[in-house]
């Protein structure tokens, strides 16, 4: 891309570059409804399964729960594409600090209801969780993405 050396010219390039560089963050199509129910059916299923499977049963249900992550994130791959890379726009970084600090909170929260009450416990516990943090992220990663497609233009 040239540009005839004028201020305008050279800041309307810089935002074509971040556009670009931005594009693949704030691209993708909403998730389906059931996305983060599937998180807290995860996370119950799995919480109980440690709880309640003698130690054979407790390893295949581990692999089990890790062949279905997987196959999550080969859906979700699929359904918006590839994963961006590089940096991320400024807006997003709330939404990812919400969903890493939830998740620590989603596992320590179902640790102490496991501890104290129970497998059934810790499972209910992670499945109203687990649910509540993957849908407060995506509306969040959602509103963040629609600024930046309202910043650039």
């Amino acid at each position: 891309m040239e540009t005839d050396g004028t201020r305008d010219a050279l800041a309307e390039q810089l935002r074509e570059i971040e556009r670009g560089r931005a594009a693949p963050w704030i691209s993708y199509p909403p998730m389906a409804w059931w996305w983060p129910l599937g998180f807290g059916v995860w996370t119950a299923t799995y919480t109980l399964s440690q709880g309640l499977l003698d130690v054979p049963l407790t390893f295949l249900s581990s692999l089990l729960h890790l062949a279905v992550a997987l196959l999550a994130v080969w859906w979700m791959r699929r359904v918006r594409g590839t994963y961006p890379s590089g940096r991320s726009p400024r807006e997003l970084n709330g939404s990812f600090a919400l969903l890493f600090v939830g998740a620590a909170v989603v596992a320590l929260a179902v640790w102490g209801a496991f501890a104290w009450w129970g497998p059934w416990a810790g499972a209910g516990v992670g499945f109203v969780l687990a649910w509540g943090l993957v849908a407060a992220y995506e509306q969040q990663y959602a509103a963040a993405a629609r600024r930046v497609r309202e910043r650039l233009g």
